[in-house]
């Protein structure tokens, strides 16, 4: 009987050992898994150009009626955001309508100027859809071409999107999400 007992005693014991290491080993590989998950964040990527802009603009017909038939846009008014803090916001466009079938194509330059006198240069190119609503979305890519004082020696690019009412040329606003890159 004692010895009935003691096999009894042993099998206990291996099935405890087993569920044991079973367990262990669930949690070590749910603890690779939760480690490897918080490494994939802490890569996530945050903008350096995070900028929101509210300007006015006056558009004037373009020239060229037959290889552009658009616009020529100049636009003034404010932006904040990543990395300028709180700014102006000066713009040049050319709108056309002829260069893309269906779309507005628009080419630009913007300068963001600080309350200190440095200047951020960028140049962007965006599309919409050409449509009767009075409500136009541009969307593109803008490109870091330099500046003044800080933004002597900079580079970058984003994504740029605007909202664009088409009966009210006084509320146009603007957004930038991307990079930038100090080279000096």
């Amino acid at each position: 009987m004692a010895t009935l007992a003691h096999r009894w005693l042993a099998r206990a014991a291996g099935a405890a050992a087993a569920a044991v290491l079973i367990t262990g080993g669930t949690a070590g590989v749910t603890f690779a898994t939760e480690t490897d998950r918080a490494s994939v964040v802490a890569e996530t990527w945050l903008p350096t150009v995070d900028i929101a802009s509210n300007f006015g603009v006056v558009a004037t017909a373009h020239p060229d009626t037959v290889g552009c038939n658009g616009y020529n846009v100049v636009g003034t008014g404010t932006a904040t955001g990543k990395p300028i803090g709180s700014a102006t916001w000066a713009q040049t466009e050319v709108v056309c309508t002829a260069t893309i079938p269906g779309k507005y194509d628009i080419k630009g330059t913007l300068t963001l100027t600080e309350a200190d006198g440095d200047k951020l240069n960028l140049s962007y190119a965006l599309t919409a859809p050409l449509t009767t609503a009075t409500l136009v979305y541009p969307t593109g890519t803008f490109k870091i071409t330099g500046g003044t004082g800080n933004y002597a020696m900079v580079a970058g690019s984003g994504k740029m999107n605007a909202r664009v009412n088409l009966l009210d040329h006084d509320h146009v606003s603007a957004t930038l999400v991307g990079d930038i890159q100090y080279l000096g």
